[in-house]
């Protein structure tokens, strides 16, 4: 190996940093879209910039055996950036039932795809439960790109249920005004589905080879 190359290469500290800094972010950009202090289309854009740096070094962390649990509590985070450690969660997986849990060493393929995919999912979810702000203009773009990748995805495609859902509530949303604020009830259900939708997604990811 030439000295060039081993100079070019990252340590576990370097990647524990670009981990770090992509949390760090994560939680600056969930409390400022809760406060409206971002606009969505540079919030969408950010969060899958830092989704993406999040996959990069957590598959060159878990190569070493290094999990995102100990880096979790080795550096304090769920008090240092609690809704950066939530989001981080969505995407982990940690929240829901071991079996469905994203495994990121499985993701070398295709992870500029998936943390889109992520990415949009929790955008969804985080602008439903603000509810003020759940208006079919931004409902229906994020389920527009979540649906243009399932639906191309593998294990996935047009057919399978979770394109079928997504593909319906974006269809049915169309036929409302583009500035209807979603009552309570549908907010809730969508964010529900959302959930379901995303689990799946990880659940799929898993069976990749």
């Amino acid at each position: 190996m030439s000295y060039q190359t081993k100079r070019k290469q990252k340590s576990q500290l370097d990647h524990k940093a670009d981990l770090y800094a992509a949390v760090a972010t994560i939680d600056k950009l969930a409390t400022h879209f809760d406060r409206g202090m971002v606009e969505e289309t540079l919030y969408r854009r950010q969060l899958k910039a830092a989704i993406s740096d999040v996959f990069k070094a957590q598959m060159a962390l878990e190569s070493e055996g290094y999990t995102i649990e100990q880096f979790i509590a080795e550096y304090n985070l769920e008090e240092k950036f609690p809704e950066g450690v939530k989001r981080l969660n969505l995407v982990q997986g940690l929240e829901t039932d071991a079996d469905t849990s994203l495994s990121l060493d499985q993701l070398k393929e295709m992870p500029a795809k998936s943390a889109d995919y992520v990415a949009n999912a929790i955008e969804l979810i985080d602008v439903l439960r603000l509810r003020s702000i759940a208006r079919v203009e931004m409902i229906v773009p994020l389920l527009d790109e979540m649906y243009n990748i399932i639906s191309e995805f593998p294990n996935f495609g047009k057919d399978h249920w979770v394109a079928v859902e997504i593909d319906g509530w974006r269809k049915a949303f169309l036929e409302e005004s583009p500035s209807l604020v979603l009552p309570e009830e549908d907010a809730e259900q969508l964010e529900f589905e959302a959930s379901r939708w995303l689990n799946e997604f990880r659940s799929q990811v898993k069976k990749l080879r």
